[in-house]
């Protein structure tokens, strides 16, 4: 159960970027300080000290860069996707199956069934439903799973 936990949210991805660039405008502020010290001082030392300011600052923009498009790829796929689509309102909650197989995108609230068309091509995550309601996830209007399932199981009866 605590593996899916991460599947939830990744909100510290988007501090850990603000934090990047706060550091970057602190090291230019530090790079055009010494840099104007070393222009009316004429001292080489200082100028050096911006010069490794500013080079610091485009390393820590490119290794956040880097490590930013690693989750490219599944951010590109959410944008795709759209708009989520609203929360099932159903009475057969209670009836589904919580060991029926239902499937969720990476940072997006809804369970889905696997034949959901608001899916698309998009990457999903195979859970249990009642591991899904654990974590948080609710069911996606489009598809409805919790009525879905519920008539699958009473099918199978």
């Amino acid at each position: 159960m605590a593996r899916h936990r991460r599947y939830v949210s990744r909100g510290g991805r988007r501090e850990t970027g603000k934090l990047v660039l706060l550091v970057v405008l602190l090291l230019v502020l530090v790079a055009a300080a010494t840099l104007v010290a070393a222009v009316l001082g004429g001292g080489s030392g200082l100028a050096w000290i911006s010069v490794l300011a500013s080079l610091l600052g485009a390393a820590l923009l490119f290794a956040d860069r880097i490590r930013t498009r690693r989750g490219g790829e599944e951010i590109a796929a959410a944008r795709r996707l759209g708009a989520e689509p609203g929360e099932e309102r159903s009475n057969a909650a209670e009836a589904a199956d919580p060991d029926a197989g239902v499937v969720v995108v990476d940072e997006r609230p809804r369970y889905h069934v696997r034949t959901c068309e608001w899916l698309g091509e998009a990457e999903t995550l195979p859970l249990e439903l009642g591991e899904a309601r654990e974590l948080g996830f609710t069911p996606c209007a489009r598809c409805a799973p919790n009525a879905t399932i519920a008539a699958e199981s009473g099918r199978s009866r």
